[in-house]
């Protein structure tokens, strides 16, 4: 029903406005339309309550909230539910912040998720001009990390080109690879190749070993990640080896492999420099075309070492104090 206006007339008590049944229909017809909008139609039951500063609404149903904001003009927020298909609550917090979008989560620095106590899960900090973040992937069946399309889980560097992932202790802390528990599944680590259809595992010895020793990576000048070094295996001692081709100047041995094979087509002059203290070097002739004549930066003892036939081999161990000694000849000629 529309609002109806009671009809006063033109002057005070001039007979042309409405006799006094009309008016009082009109006021009541009026008022039985607010007492239906909020209430029962006979009682008000809105929980619509005001003073001079506060609106008090009791358990309102609301379809949409529009916001206008300090400045009036055609720009609003409204507040809108989707339409629900069972009662559904939400519970604001006991607490002061900002609403977070589930297309933009925005924290600021020194931010963080806590659990319902207010303990933190997870601190956020802030770098300027970030360009690189992490990237969290779920996964669907299958969880195995080391298949060439992975189906597990995946916490990702991304942003530039090439970008490490940092994984940063506190104090004297570690990272610590945990087992989830039982017979030989110890912690591991396990490096994919880089079509991720091979990988080797790093793992820690079991409970039985009762062993929590520390190891150190060997001191290495550093080879490029095409050419690494290889380390040496515990059940067999396989050394890196280079084929050293002799030329027509001198040739330097690399002293980055455990092992030098030579290879003649001729007499043929090789070299060979300084190592690290301590460092073993082991050489040997695989194919003859010619003598081998090696001369070190330093010699303990001599100059040359001097190779003639395949299998002819000497150990070397340097020191500073002295440079390259032989440990083990066989068949070279020291001069």
């Amino acid at each position: 029903m529309a609002y109806q206006a009671l009809g006063l007339g033109s002057s005070a008590n001039d007979g042309t406005g409405d006799d006094l049944r009309t008016g009082g229909d009109k006021i009541n017809d009026n008022f039985v339309e607010i007492y239906t909008k909020l209430g029962t139609g006979t009682a008000l039951t809105s929980g619509i309550s005001a003073d001079a500063t506060h609106v008090t609404l009791t358990s309102p149903k609301i379809n949409q909230i529009e916001f206008e904001g300090s400045t009036a003009d055609a720009n609003e927020t409204t507040l809108a539910v989707t339409d629900p298909t069972a009662d559904r609550t939400i519970t604001l917090p006991d607490a002061t912040g900002t609403v977070l979008l589930d297309s933009l989560i925005e924290l600021g620095t020194g931010s963080a998720i806590t659990d319902d106590s207010q303990n933190e899960y997870l601190k956020f900090a802030k770098i300027a001009s970030a360009v690189n973040e992490l990237t969290i992937t779920n996964a669907a069946t299958g969880g195995n990390a080391s298949a060439s399309t992975s189906t597990a889980p995946t916490l990702s560097a991304t942003g530039e080109t090439n970008v490490d992932l940092s994984l940063l202790p506190k104090g004297t802390g570690h990272v610590t690879m945990r087992s989830p528990g039982g017979t030989n599944n110890q912690g591991a680590i396990k490096l994919n190749c880089e079509s991720n259809s091979h990988a080797q595992t790093l793992m820690g010895q079991p409970h039985s070993a009762a062993d929590s020793g520390f190891f150190m990576l060997p001191l290495d000048g550093g080879s490029a990640r095409a050419t690494p070094n290889v380390l040496l295996s515990g059940a067999k001692t396989v050394v890196q080896t280079e084929t050293a081709t002799g030329g027509g100047s001198a040739v330097a041995l690399s002293v980055n492999t455990a092992h030098s094979a030579i290879v003649t087509s001729g007499a043929q002059a090789f070299t060979l420099a300084n190592g690290v203290n301590g460092q073993i070097k082991t050489i040997s002739m695989v194919t003859d075309g010619g003598d081998a004549t090696l001369t070190p930066a330093t010699l303990n003892g001599g100059t040359t070492i001097t190779f003639g036939d395949v299998g002819d081999g000497v150990v070397l161990i340097y020191n500073t104090t002295g440079g390259w000694a032989v440990l083990a000849n066989n068949g070279v000629a020291v001069a």
